[in-house]
């Protein structure tokens, strides 16, 4: 079965975007833990799994933003 995920309900910020997309999320959130217990790992450590991917993900992400911010700033301070 394919996964379904909504999309948002509009593309600029709105409230409770947040929420909406993790109602979106979460049904192929179950999936993979699902077929993570089908190849002998328990839920738990799944989700703890998918939980240190998403820090990691978030870190890297924020450590980019920075790197542009101060790349822009650089190249700005040069002119």
């Amino acid at each position: 079965e394919q996964a379904m995920i909504s999309k948002p309900k509009q593309l600029t910020p709105y409230a409770d975007r947040d929420l909406d997309c993790q109602a979106a999320l979460e049904s192929t959130f179950n999936q993979v833990l699902h077929l993570a217990e089908q190849y002998g790992w328990d839920r738990t450590e799944a989700a703890q799994a998918i939980q240190e991917l998403a820090y990691s993900r978030l870190a890297a992400d924020e450590e980019n933003r920075l790197t542009t911010l101060t790349v822009a700033q650089l190249s700005y301070a040069k002119h």
